[in-house]
């Protein structure tokens, strides 16, 4: 009964029959081979996979492998092959051609492959997509690198939350960018202790178990592919229509996949205790939150959508602000108090502490210009640099806008707590992060995917859901450009961008031939 009042919908579980198992297994095989038959005779699967190869060709460049490694001696790997004229003039443009070509394919194929007139996105496209940059060297982000570099100070018996990389000199503090290199880490312990098991697979090789990143990546795809269908459907939105959104999304492969970021493990464990929570198992919930948690702090925002459901399956609220207001403190001090004791149960069982807690700011000292009050900070600064003022002056401006930037985000989350949660826990949710995003000191394009793949599933307009599309294509758009740049070669980077410009508009003018309605049609409940 507590499922039904949280999202109006019932689940009922197979029993597992004796001796059925094997069969079970098979029923799962033949399923799965069915199902990438399926995807793989769409043409618009077929057309990102090629980008996606481009993209891992156009990988082997100065913009995503470690430093000095097309410096003579060349990389024993680039030796082999005789690629070291990639690392300069001719091999640099052919390299930025492939991975600007790559990257317009798969938004091409992406754009192409939303599911109207009856058209379904293949639920395993996202697989495919990945498969060939999963040996490509970390693509727009070096943060795998020092994924590496705190496995191993782990298994040097090192605490990563008072040293940084520079304490495992040699190949695996040399491949992480210099500035980090000093900085300890400010992951939570599950992140570290994962990254610790997936070096101990390649002890002596830096630059795989960077790669080897990507392992806990893909699997946090496929639990998002699971999970995210599934928890649109019980908000009566279309599951395809979710898996194209948010799964399928180009920044989900670009910087999960591609960049092996964490932040794909903390985003797959929010939705799926956002699916819990929908089916009534509040407690579960909570205790997948604390475990998202461990892996990046910022999931424990997902308590707001936790307490929402919790709302929602109260029976005997009485009406009026005062009532859901100790509704929603009691309800937040239960599976809040359910958090915590879960995160210090996974801290003890890491045995890594609580050393994360200082080390929040460490990620603080880069100046992010995508942060919304760092880049108001910044243009003050410079107007008053201009102007001629003391350093005294202006070297204010960011840390204050920083300081009011936060505060704002705050407010912004407790309203969207109080006013959003009691309707829609999802969007809550979803808020929340977005607000965290806007507000903090430092944005990077995969950040967005916190809350922005949660919206895929709510029910959105159409117009909605071209302001998500357009989102991605920018921060796609920015991430090419910023390889090119680093390649040297700009001015491919423009080209690029231009192309994605005119793209967006074609697509803008196809979508705007269908009926402007909400797209997210309700699923079936067979569905």
């Amino acid at each position: 009964m507590l499922e039904q009042r949280v999202a109006g919908a019932t689940t009922t579980a197979r029993p597992l029959v004796p001796g059925a198992l094997d069969s079970r297994a098979l029923e799962l095989r033949d399923r799965l081979v069915a199902s990438l038959a399926r995807t793989w005779s769409d043409r618009m699967v077929r057309r990102g996979m090629l980008g996606m190869s481009l993209v891992a060709a156009g990988s082997i460049s100065p913009a995503f492998l470690p430093e000095n490694t097309f410096d003579l001696p060349a990389s024993p790997l680039i030796e082999r092959f005789h690629l070291e004229w990639l690392g300069s003039g001719l091999g640099r443009v052919l390299t930025t051609v492939l991975l600007a070509v790559g990257m317009a394919l798969l938004v091409d194929a992406w754009l192409r492959m939303r599911p109207v007139h009856g058209r379904k996105a293949p639920s395993l496209a996202w697989l495919l997509w990945s498969l060939p940059v999963m040996l490509a060297p970390p693509l727009f982000s070096r943060d795998a690198y020092s994924y590496a570099a705190q496995g191993k100070i782990i298994s040097r018996a090192m605490d990563p939350y008072a040293v940084g990389p520079f304490w495992v000199p040699g190949p695996f503090a040399d491949q992480v960018d210099p500035m980090w290199r000093d900085t300890p880490a400010p992951y939570g312990p599950l992140a570290l202790q994962v990254q610790h098991g997936v070096v101990s697979l390649f002890p002596d090789n830096a630059y795989v178990s960077a790669v080897a990143m990507r392992l806990p990546a893909l699997l946090a795809v496929g639990l998002l592919a699971y999970a995210l269908p599934r928890l649109a459907e019980r908000y009566g939105v279309s599951g395809r229509h979710a898996l194209w959104l948010g799964v399928l999304n180009p920044l989900v492969v670009m910087h999960f996949i591609g960049g092996a970021h964490g932040d794909a493990v903390m985003v797959a464990l929010v939705t799926l205790a956002l699916l819990l929570a929908s089916r009534g198992q509040l407690v579960v919930a909570s205790m997948t939150v604390a475990v998202a948690a461990s892996y990046k702090q910022t999931a424990v925002l997902a308590l707001i959508g936790v307490v929402g459901m919790a709302l929602q399956a109260q029976s005997d609220l009485a009406p009026g602000a005062a009532a859901r207001l100790r509704a929603m403190l009691r309800h937040g001090l239960v599976h809040g108090a359910i958090v915590l004791g879960t995160f210090t149960a996974v801290t003890a069982v890491t045995g890594l502490g609580w050393g994360w807690i200082p080390n929040l700011s460490v990620p603080v000292t880069l100046r992010s210009l995508l942060s919304p009050p760092t880049f108001v900070g910044s243009a003050v600064e410079w107007l008053m640099r201009v102007g001629g003022m003391p350093e005294s002056l202006y070297s204010a401006p960011v840390p204050i806008a920083q300081t009011i930037g936060l505060l704002a985000g705050l407010a912004g989350i407790v309203w969207v707590a109080w006013r959003v949660a009691p309707r829609n826990p999802v969007l809550a949710t979803a808020g929340a992060m977005l607000v965290l995003c806007a507000s903090g000191p430092v944005l990077h394009p995969w950040y967005l995917l916190w809350g922005g793949l949660l919206l895929a599933a709510v029910r959105l307009s159409a117009r909605h859901v071209r302001a998500i599309v357009f989102v991605t294509l920018f921060f796609v758009t920015y991430g090419v450009v910023d390889a090119t740049v680093v390649n040297g070669t700009w001015a491919l980077g423009v080209s690029a961008a231009l192309w994605m410009a005119a793209r967006l508009r074609a697509n803008r003018r196809r979508a705007q031939e269908q009926a402007d309605e909400p797209v997210l049609a309700a699923a079936s409940s067979a569905a």
